[in-house]
């Protein structure tokens, strides 16, 4: 195929498409009754949560950080590939998904309160009592947006195509489970504090959860190249972050190939339902000289967090919420520009590194290593 013709192919897409919707019940973790349709090269999915919450009795007395999104508690995905084995593709929370294109674009997600779309993440990244959480009733409508490829800015969907899911590689193997929260999703109630869910605008039914695909049309150079696949799963970092330490081993990274190291900190909310977990609040002041290393010397040497979150702001035209600290690989906008962890020796540490410059009995931090398996095309 000549390039000409494959310029005019690559980087179409065929915008939202209904998938599959989950009716809402507090604190389940419903599977998809279906797998993914991988008819077309899949682009990202589309998550869109719509319901009526009504508070009554007293107002909250805590609002969650990144309230009302948590109520998407967690989000997995995972299937067999003929090329990598079985994977999980995505493992994270519903607030961190909801933040993550605000990392790489000047536009984020989307949360509408009563018709109203909310500010976009940044600091301080906190809805107050009169937005949400004080007595009243809230029509919610909130979209989650989650790309297969790496995130850069619009315009450049052609060179993200070797990033597709592919039905050649994944077949009809892609399983989808959310997992839901409930009303301590959204802080801490009250004593007397009464949460009814509802359909939206209604004072009857239930919430939903919609699920959307979007697929790029690639025509005949349709599952004719190599890809690569991103994984994005958070993990709770092992290195304690409650006390003032030194050049603490954050967390241990996979030997892989890495186009994005995504830190979050702040504090755990206590007193939420057994699997909800949500932050009281994110902080920048927690963490500082946070670096990636290998064998102890560091890829990039910046040695102050708000100078590192300064910079990759201005690199992705965007503003990072508080406490999430992005270090990226693909700053160049080029998505084969990943960091070849997986040349490393075996026994070569690789390795998230950290100052704790403040106390907190409920400090935590989570890590995103964006990874990337397999070969997209142009690289090897």
């Amino acid at each position: 195929m000549g390039s000409t013709a494959l310029a005019q192919l690559l980087g179409r897409n065929q915008g939202p498409e209904f998938f599959v919707n989950f009716p809402f019940v507090a604190l389940s973790s419903p599977f998809a009754n279906k797998n993914i349709n991988l008819n077309r090269p899949l682009e990202r999915l589309h998550f869109i949560f719509r319901g009526r919450v009504k508070i009554s009795g007293a107002n909250y007395d805590v609002v969650a950080s990144e309230a009302p999104q948590t109520i998407l508690q967690r989000v997995r995905l995972e299937g067999d590939s003929t090329v990598n084995s079985s994977q999980v593709l995505i493992d994270m929370s519903g607030a961190t998904m909801f933040a993550l294109s605000r990392l790489f674009n000047q536009r984020g997600c989307s949360v509408y309160i009563n018709g109203v779309r909310q500010p976009e993440p940044t600091v301080p990244f906190q809805q107050v009592g009169a937005t949400f959480g004080n007595i009243g009733t809230y029509d919610l409508e909130i979209h989650y947006d989650y790309l297969f490829t790496p995130i850069l800015p619009p315009g450049l969907a052609a060179v993200l195509t070797p990033f597709l899911l592919q039905k050649s590689e994944w077949q009809d193997s892609l399983q989808l489970q959310v997992f839901f929260g409930d009303e301590t999703s959204f802080g801490t109630p009250n004593a007397s504090t009464v949460v009814a869910f509802s359909a939206f605008e209604s004072d009857s039914g239930s919430p939903t959860l919609t699920v959307e695909t979007n697929y790029e049309i690639n025509g005949p150079a349709a599952n004719s190249f190599p890809t690569g696949v991103v994984l994005r799963t958070e993990k709770t970092a092992t290195g304690d972050v409650t006390t003032i330490a030194t050049n603490i081993a954050l967390l241990t990274l996979q030997k892989r190939k890495t186009s994005n190291v995504i830190i979050k900190s702040g504090s755990i909310l206590a007193g939420s339902s057994s699997g909800v977990q949500v932050f009281s609040d994110l902080s920048d002041e927690i963490l500082d000289f946070t670096q990636i290393r290998v064998d102890n010397k560091p890829l990039r040497n910046i040695q102050q967090n708000f100078a590192a979150k300064e910079y990759y702001g201005y690199a992705f035209n965007t503003v990072l919420p508080e406490g999430y600290l992005n270090y990226s690989f693909i700053d160049s906008q080029n998505p084969l520009t990943f960091y070849r962890g997986d040349l490393l020796d075996k026994g070569v540490e690789f390795e998230v590194d950290t100052n704790v410059i403040t106390d907190g009995d409920n400090q935590i931090a989570t890590v995103i290593q964006e990874q990337i398996l397999g070969n997209p095309q142009g690289s090897s």
